[in-house]
């Protein structure tokens, strides 16, 4: 790059010549402590989306499996409606919804006396969760 000049340049044509490495050297240092903290940044805010989208997934799994057991108690409500003469205990279910999904619920009714105790359960994510309705007759 640094090419013979005429001879009254030529010493400070060295020195330029000297410098312009050490000046590439410095160069290729800043790009490289750039490229390392973009990447540091980049990677962060990756992690940060991930475990982001984890705490979304745990949570709609959350409150998907108590919708869930509601409308196993709900269920067993329009059972016992719809047959008055249904003596209990029975269950029902498991049932998946909607179907495909992986997601169940099921329901329990059980006698004591007077009362009527429904016990439903949802199941969605591997999170399960539970609603007891007590009715009294």
């Amino acid at each position: 790059m640094c090419a013979p000049s005429q001879p009254a340049n030529r010493v400070l044509n060295r020195a330029f010549c000297r410098r312009q490495p050490a000046r590439r050297a410095t160069a290729l240092l800043v790009c490289i402590f750039v490229m390392s903290i973009t990447t540091i940044i980049v990677v962060s805010m990756i992690d940060t989306q991930t475990l982001q989208m984890k705490a979304l997934r745990h949570t709609q799994d959350y409150e998907r499996s108590l919708y869930l057991a509601g409308s196993a108690v709900h269920h067993a409500m329009a059972q016992l409606e719809e047959d008055p003469d249904l003596t209990p205990p029975f269950g029902i279910g498991p049932i998946e919804f909607p179907a495909g999904s992986g997601s169940t619920y099921e329901a329990q009714v059980i006698e004591d006396g007077d009362d009527l105790t429904i016990t439903g359960s949802g199941t969605s994510g591997g999170i399960t969760r539970y609603v007891q309705v007590t009715l009294t007759r």
